[in-house]
């Protein structure tokens, strides 16, 4: 379920940094929507701030539960005194007048007669505390935290080794499925909870595909037979013909090229979709950028970055 905040600030980046410490949440999380760049102003007079619109995902709510209805016990009437019984009455007669045929009764009802009321039991009315006018309901506060780097958990040696064997013998059963001729290699480790793996063939293209999406497939589904078959987390890293440098190199130029274009058109430029790995390398790309600033807006998979001139720099010059 998707829920949204508004934040102010002297700039648009300080009403975004707001928003992120009150939610704890990191700026790839979320999607940013400026309502107001605000204004300076003029010694002071005229100012105003900026305002922006922070939209997040936020867990289903549990339906609340109806309580019971209350089961209500038929109140029995008092047993009445019987009744004397009266000698049984003659019939009554109709009268019949010479100007019509309708028929009239003779004699009238008792003047003692009373009928009796139908007591018919309601179930109470359930009562809804009521809200104050006015009021609003109390959000529970929100602690603020700082985004903290992802903590390297070590994987033991046999299950480096279980893992290497795992993800090797499914690369290599995927690629002769694909009817491509490869093989599959692995690279010195890095981090403590990384395995990395290398492809090499004479014809790498079918495994790369459009822009590395065939790539991130064979990876993300190496991950999860490691994930299933391991009770350790290995993290998996499937690279070929050193495409994973070579796209973060092409995504830095980009980076660079588009906020210069920022620069001198003060207009912000949306980038074409990303998955989550490449919209880190342009955020990290740009992050010492003099003059723009960067947010992601959107939800996957066209979730995309944005680079928007940062006025708070223009100021101090």
């Amino acid at each position: 379920m998707q829920k949204f905040i508004e934040t102010t600030g002297e700039t648009r980046d300080a009403a975004i940094e707001a928003a992120l410490r009150q939610l704890g949440m990191d700026r790839d999380d979320v999607s940013v929507e400026v309502l107001d760049n605000g204004k300076k102003g003029f010694l002071g007079f005229g100012a105003t701030p900026a305002r922006v619109r922070v939209t997040y995902e936020a867990p289903e709510e549990p339906a609340a539960k109806q309580p019971a209805a209350p089961v209500h016990t038929p109140v029995q009437k008092p047993a009445q005194p019987a009744r004397e019984e009266k000698p049984a009455e003659k019939p009554v007669k109709l009268s019949v007048t010479d100007e019509d045929d309708t028929p009239r009764l003779v004699k009238a009802a008792p003047a003692d007669f009373v009928p009796e009321k139908l007591e018919i039991e309601r179930p109470p009315r359930r009562e809804r505390p009521r809200r104050e006018r006015g009021g609003r309901r109390e959000r529970r506060p929100v602690t603020p935290s700082v985004p903290k780097e992802r903590e390297l958990i070590p994987v033991s040696e046999e299950g480096m080794k279980q893992a290497e064997k795992l993800a090797t013998d499914f690369i290599t059963g995927l690629l002769e499925k694909m009817g491509v001729e490869g093989q599959v290699t692995t690279l010195p480790q890095i981090e403590c909870d990384q395995l990395r793996l290398d492809i090499s063939g004479p014809d790498m293209g079918p495994i790369i595909g459009r822009r590395g999406d065939t790539l991130d497939a064979i990876q993300y589904l190496g991950s999860l037979v490691l994930n299933n078959a391991l009770e350790e987390h290995v993290r998996l890293s499937v690279n070929t013909e050193n495409y994973r440098e070579k796209r973060m190199e092409s995504l830095e130029r980009l980076a660079r090229k588009m906020a210069m274009k920022v620069v001198k058109s003060h207009r912000s430029m949306t980038l074409e979709p990303m998955n989550p790995y490449e919209r880190r390398i342009i955020h990290a790309a740009l992050q010492d950028f003099n003059g723009v600033t960067t947010y992601s807006t959107g939800t996957e998979p066209g979730r995309r970055v944005v680079i928007a001139p940062d006025n708070s720099s223009r100021a101090h010059h």
